[in-house]
């Protein structure tokens, strides 16, 4: 029999604020689904650690809800009184209780089992999952630490009146919160997950990330303060929650709470700066690793993981039986996308990464509930592939992360592609990343844990770049440089350069062996490909040895297949820009980049014709901190600041250069000569680049190399040595800068 309108239980359940989004036939259907209970003083309720099977409402008397804490300490957490619900977060998600609650006076309370909300209708499970007093319980001691950062010290009255005007508002993965050109109507903080702001070029449409916004960050409040309309879009590129002020809301607010408008200008200020300072270090991420294709090393990679991560600040491992095994979700593999109980898991991770500066979230092997809930969670996705499997995709790629979000509006993936410890270098490289939409990709080997923490420190920002400058002959000592940071245990993880330093960073980034690297120079240096001169149409030396050597070096290997992320800069000729080259053939590459103009024949890129790196970047530090995601770079510069010159007396003629040469007994007359002159030449434009440069990277090394020509390639030996025992004083003791 149904309880009647004016029955005791629909009075009481008609003004729990918990029950109010039903309908007043779902009210009256989950009444009579209700057990009357009595307790006596001092009785237990239900037990912190318990499954919970029930959750109930307080009609009458007063309860204690009570925490174990560390040394089985029991500490009250709080009081519930009549018309207060107890367990009402494992009524929509399931768990165990989070605390032991006992009568303190007789009550009366009703009891509501969890099996009748698998039998409400999927719009009134919904409207109860996302009801603003589960937002509260779940995310309500983020918001008291929020609210008082903002406001200043908070009475607990006037607490509750701002609490009063705001909304809770539930952002899914990939939405955007408004939209650029949108007029300004709230101000939001962040209370769970992550919002990338986007701004989109009017004339292009071109989309450029400016900022990102985690827990208990601000965003909106420019359009408020100013009148004008939104400049930007927020995309949550993970499950976000946040809480929204209306215009009126914040206009009180800010008249009630001056305090409030000097943390919001404060706030402004620091993201002004920001935007002009270079990205840095992130902490505080969700990263979570799922398998390429049907590979199986994901699981023992996110292990792996976990430990790199560690080196740098705290990390927790998570998987499905972790939720399990925490309280926080039952047969989490099995679970649906859309259950309720997932709300209860987003709140859980927050607390986990206000403990951890990283929480590594491992997914099944199969596109379950809990692997789509993983990656709608993730900052950074790593996709962890089996180099030696089918290249295809697997069913978490085809089904979850095949969308058609654009690149900056969502989480950033990297692809590591695990390979035996006998590899000698990567291949096929190319097929894997046509297949996927990845920001990078990382080579690993399977058992070497250094690779695993290259990769941590590239997912977080904390890559070191290692940029190698253009300098001819001298770029020899560029080898005995990386020998020294070697032995210092400085870590590299990204090479790149320009010209001789782009030749010197593809090699060894191949990963060979340095001694393996001087035996193959020397072979170089036989071809004398810079002795091959021809009638000066288009340049003083032919292409052949030139291009022999760039073969001999790197045959038909690819800047994907390399161990370590690489570019090298070249010049465009005939757009008079700079290019980087981060994929493609390597001999092709470091060809470009080194091509001498005048001395080398350039190098035909479709219509335009690419030359020497250093016609306009010779130093390229800057591209580096691009390259390695704001981490760390180290910048090594072989030029020499006098290159050419001659005495007051001006140039002799060439006549008397010529007989001081070849006859005997005559003192030779040191004057530049043409190739001299030409070198100089190309990297006088990029000079001042250089000077900029060496004041933004984070470790400037110049090995004392002024002795040495441009052309004095049989030099190798004494300018490795150079460069090495150099470095050996100038790094030693340099770390990179903590974040």
């Amino acid at each position: 029999m149904s309880p009647l309108p004016d029955s005791p239980v629909l009075t009481l359940l008609s003004g729990v604020e918990f029950f109010q989004p039903l309908t007043a036939e779902e009210q009256t259907g989950v009444a009579q689904a209700m057990e009357r209970l009595t307790l006596a003083p001092g009785e237990t309720l239900v037990r912190q650690g318990d499954a919970g099977d029930a959750m109930y409402v307080v009609e009458s008397g007063t309860l204690r809800a009570l925490m174990r804490r560390p040394h089985d300490e029991m500490v009250e957490v709080g009081r519930i009184g009549a018309g207060d619900p107890v367990g009402e977060m494992q009524f929509i998600g399931g768990g165990t209780r989070s605390a032991t609650v006992e009568a303190v006076t007789p009550c009366v309370v009703y009891r509501l089992p969890c099996t009748s909300f698998d039998t409400l209708p999927p719009a009134a499970k919904h409207a109860l999952a996302s009801s603003p007093i589960v937002h509260r319980r779940l995310h309500g001691t983020q918001l008291a630490l929020v609210l008082p950062s903002i406001f200043g010290p908070l009475e607990p009255e006037v607490r509750a009146q701002i609490e009063a005007q705001l909304e809770w508002v539930h952002l899914p993965r990939g939405q955007a919160l408004f939209r650029q050109g949108d007029v300004g109507d709230g101000w939001y903080l962040v209370m769970a997950g992550r919002l990338r702001v986007v701004v989109t070029d009017a004339t292009t449409g071109e989309e450029r990330a400016i900022a990102e916004l985690g827990r208990g960050e601000s965003v909106g409040e420019m359009a408020l303060i100013t009148g004008d309309r939104r400049n930007a879009t927020p995309y949550a590129i993970r499950d976000s929650v946040l809480v929204r002020f209306s215009r009126q809301a914040f206009e009180q607010i800010m008249l009630q709470h001056p305090r409030a408008l000097l943390s919001i200008c404060s706030t402004l200020v620091k993201r002004t700066q920001q935007a002009t300072r270079r990205p840095g270090a992130l902490s505080h991420l969700v990263i979570t690793v799922t398998p390429a294709g049907n590979g199986s090393l994901a699981p023992a990679f996110a292990r792996a993981l976990t430990r790199g991560l560690a080196v740098i600040g705290s990390t927790l491992h998570v998987d499905a039986r972790t939720l399990s095994a925490e309280g926080v979700l039952d047969a989490a593999a099995s679970a649906s996308p859309d259950h309720p109980g997932w709300l209860r898991f987003t709140a859980w991770l927050e607390e986990q990464q206000a403990t951890y500066a990283f929480v590594v979230l491992e997914t099944d092997r199969d596109a379950s509930g809990w692997t789509h809930r993983a990656l709608g969670q993730a900052d950074h996705v790593v996709i962890v592939g089996d180099a030696a499997t089918d290249r295809s995709l697997g069913a978490i790629e085809e089904r979850l992360l095949l969308d058609e979000t654009s690149d900056v509006r969502r989480a950033r993936r990297t692809l590591v592609l695990v390979h035996s410890d006998e590899t000698l270098l990567p291949s096929g490289t190319r097929d894997w990343l046509a297949r996927r939409r990845v920001d990078q990709h990382l080579h690993v080997h399977r058992h070497h844990q250094p690779d695993v923490e290259r990769v941590a420190r590239t997912i977080t920002g904390r890559a070191v770049g290692v940029a190698l400058g253009g300098g001819g002959a001298r770029g020899f000592a560029h080898l005995g440089v990386i020998k020294a940071l070697r032995e210092l245990g400085i870590p590299i993880d990204v090479l790149g350069g320009t010209s001789m330093g782009a030749i010197m960073a593809a090699q060894l980034a191949t990963g060979r062996p340095l001694e393996a690297l001087y035996a193959l120079n020397r072979q170089i240096i036989a071809l004398k490909p810079f002795q091959e001169y021809t009638v000066p149409v288009i340049a003083m030396l032919k292409s052949t040895r030139i291009t022999e050597s760039a073969r001999m070096s790197f045959g038909d290997t690819r800047i994907e297949d390399l161990w370590l992320p690489y570019f090298a800069v070249s010049s465009n000729l005939t757009t008079a820009e700079p290019v980087v080259h981060d994929t493609g053939p390597l001999w092709e590459v470091t060809r470009a980049s080194g091509s001498l103009p005048g001395i080398a024949v350039p190098v035909v890129s479709g219509e335009h014709l690419l030359v020497d790196g250093g016609v306009l970047n010779n130093l390229p530090g800057d591209v580096m901190r691009n390259q390695c995601g704001g981490g760390p770079v180290i910048a090594v510069d072989v030029s020499v600041e006098e290159e050419v010159g001659i005495g007051a007396g001006g140039f002799p003629s060439p006549w008397k250069i010529f007989w001081s040469r070849v006859l005997p007994f005559t003192t030779k007359i040191a004057v530049p000569g043409m190739l001299d002159i030409l070198m100089r030449t190309t990297m006088l434009s990029s000079a001042h680049r250089t000077t900029e440069v060496k004041r933004d990277v984070d470790l400037y090394l110049r090995p004392p190399i002024d002795d040495f020509g441009m052309l004095d390639f049989a030099k190798m030996d004494e300018m490795v040595d150079v460069g090495y025992r150099y470095t050996l004083t100038a790094a030693a003791g340099w770390t990179p800068p903590s974040p």
